[in-house]
C-alpha cells in the first residue's frame, strides 16, 4: 500500500549567477512510497560559494536538512573545473509523520556564505495512520490560543467524572504532544536509520539529528521495508500505550473511569492530528475569546510576570503586536474551517456568563449526558491551587470587554480596527455593537 503520494514537483528557475546546476532526481511527479517516508535525492553545485545544505521546509519550518557532500563521480566529467563536483550529491528522506495529510514542501539551497535560494516545491499527501481502537480514554483536544481562558476551560472539562486531566492550574500537561513528538522523531528515517549508519556516537543527539547524513533508503529492501513501515505502526501503538498508562494512573488517583483525557493544542499542530489518527473517536473543541481581550490579557500577564511572552517578545511595539494577535486568530479560524475537521466551538465569554447552557451541547457532542452540566459547574467553582497566578482581572466577568477600558483610546481604536474583523468571524460584535452571523 502506498503511504506517501507525490502530486506535483515544480522547479524554480535556476539562479545561474549563484548556482552551476541542480537536479532533483527523487521524487518525481506521480511518485509513491510504500514506506512512511518521502525520499529526497539529487545534486546541487554552487557557483559563487559552495553549496552547504538542501533544506526541506513545510510552512516555513525545516523538516529536514540534507548536507551536500554525497559522492557524485558522474559529475566530475560534467564540471571538470569545479573541485566540489565529485561530492555534490544529497540524499535523505522526510518521515511521513512530520508531514500534513496534504502537504507542500519547499526545497531551498543554503550556500556557505549564508545565501538561500529556492529550488523546487513538492506537493502531495500521506495516508493517515489507521490504528484499531484502544481500551483507554480518548483525546479531548482543546485547540486554542494563549490567554483565551484555556486553563479554566480544561479545569471545567475535567470536573466531569468521564474526563481526566493533570492539575490544569498547576501543570500545563502535554502528555499527548510529548509522545506524538517522540513518535514523529523515532519514525523518521533520520533517526531509525542511525541504527545502521550511526555516525558520531559521541554526539548526545546522534540518534535523532535533523541534518541527515544517511542514505534515503537501504540496499537491503526487506530490512528497509521492515524498518520503514511495520515498525512505525508498532511505535505508534507503543506511544499510545504510554499515554494510556499515564492517564490510567491519574484516573485511578482521581477515582474516575474516564472516556476522555483533555489537553490543549495550538492550531495546526501536527501532533494533535496524529493523536486523532492514533486514537479513533478523538474529539476536538475550538476555544475562542474576543481577540481584543486576548491582546489586553497578554499585555497584563506579561507585566505581571515581568517578561514578554506569547509572541510579544518578537514584536517591536504593542501596536505591532496587534498584527501578531490577528494572524493567530486567522490561523485558529482557518484550522476550524479546514476540510474534514469536525469541531465544537466554545466562546470563553459564554462559558463564563452561561456555563450550563454552554456545556450542555458540548456534552452531547462528546456523547455524554448533558444533564451533568450543572454538577460540572458546581465542582469547577471550588478554588484550587494556581488559579491566582493565571488571573489578570479582579474576576472572570471583569475580563470580558476589558479592551474598552484597559487600553488608551488610540491603542484601543487600532486594536478594534485590526482585530474586530477576525473576531467578527467568530461572532463577536464590533465597537458599535453590531454582531455578524455566528461562525
Amino acid at each position: 500500500m502506498d503511504r506517501v503520494i507525490v502530486d506535483s514537483v515544480e522547479r524554480f528557475p535556476l539562479a545561474e549567477d549563484q548556482l552551476l546546476g541542480f537536479e532533483l532526481e527523487v521524487p518525481a511527479n506521480g511518485a509513491a512510497s510504500a514506506l512512511q517516508s518521502l525520499p529526497v535525492d539529487g545534486w546541487l553545485l554552487g557557483k559563487t560559494a559552495r553549496a552547504e545544505t538542501v533544506e526541506v521546509l513545510q510552512e516555513g519550518q525545516p523538516v529536514l536538512r540534507l548536507p551536500v557532500r554525497a559522492p557524485r563521480e558522474d559529475l566530475r566529467g560534467a564540471f571538470p573545473d569545479n573541485e566540489d563536483a565529485g561530492a555534490a550529491g544529497f540524499s535523505g528522506a522526510v518521515g511521513a509523520l512530520r508531514l500534513r495529510a496534504k502537504f507542500e514542501l519547499l526545497l531551498r539551497a543554503r550556500l556557505e556564505n549564508g545565501t538561500t535560494l529556492p529550488l523546487a516545491t513538492i506537493g502531495g499527501g500521506r495516508v493517515p495512520l489507521q490504528l484499531p481502537a484502544g481500551e483507554g480514554p480518548r483525546p479531548l483536544i482543546v485547540t486554542t490560543l494563549g490567554r483565551t481562558g484555556s486553563t479554566w476551560c480544561v479545569w471545567m472539562l475535567q470536573s466531569h467524572p468521564a474526563v481526566v486531566a493533570h492539575s490544569p492550574f498547576e501543570n500545563d500537561a502535554r502528555v499527548g504532544t510529548y509522545w506524538m513528538s517522540a513518535l514523529q522523531t523515532l519514525a523518521d528515517p533520520t533517526s531509525y536509520l542511525r541504527q545502521v549508519f550511526p555516525g558520531d556516537v559521541t554526539d548526545p543527539q546522534w540518534w535523532v539529528g535533523m541534518e541527515a547524513d544517511t542514505p534515503s533508503r537501504l540496499n537491503d529492501g526487506a530490512l528497509n521495508s521492515w524498518l520503514g513501515d511495520s515498525r512505525v505502526y508498532e511505535l505508534a501503538l507503543t506511544c499510545r500505550e504510554r499515554i494510556d498508562s499515564f492517564y490510567g494512573f491519574l484516573a485511578e488517583q482521581q477515582g474516575k473511569q474516564p472516556a476522555y483525557f483533555v489537553e490543549k493544542f495550538l492550531p495546526r499542530q501536527i501532533p494533535a492530528d496524529l493523536l486523532r489518527e492514533v486514537y479513533p473517536g478523538a474529539k476536538e473543541v475550538v476555544l475562542v475569546r474576543d481577540l481584543r481581550d486576548v491582546f489586553c490579557s497578554v499585555l497584563s500577564f506579561n507585566r505581571k510576570r515581568g517578561y514578554q511572552a506569547f509572541g510579544r517578545e518578537d514584536a517591536e511595539s504593542d501596536e505591532d503586536y496587534i498584527d501578531t494577535v490577528r494572524r493567530s486568530g486567522e490561523a485558529l479560524l482557518a484550522h476550524m474551517r479546514s476540510e474534514g475537521r469536525e469541531t465544537h466551538l466554545i466562546r470563553y465569554e459564554d462559558l463564563i456568563r452561561e456555563p450550563v447552557p454552554t456545556l450542555q451541547p458540548l456534552l452531547e457532542f462528546l456523547g455524554l449526558d448533558p444533564a451533568g452540566a450543572p454538577a460540572m459547574v458546581e465542582r469547577a467553582s471550588v478554588p484550587t491551587g494556581g488559579m491566582e497566578h493565571h488571573m489578570t482581572a479582579p474576576n472572570a466577568s471583569a475580563s470580558i470587554g476589558r479592551w474598552r477600558s484597559d487600553l488608551d483610546p488610540e491603542l484601543a481604536e487600532r486594536c478594534d480596527a485590526v482585530l474586530s474583523p477576525v473576531a467578527g468571524d467568530f461572532g463577536y460584535p464590533d465597537a458599535e455593537g453590531d454582531t455578524p452571523a455566528a461562525a
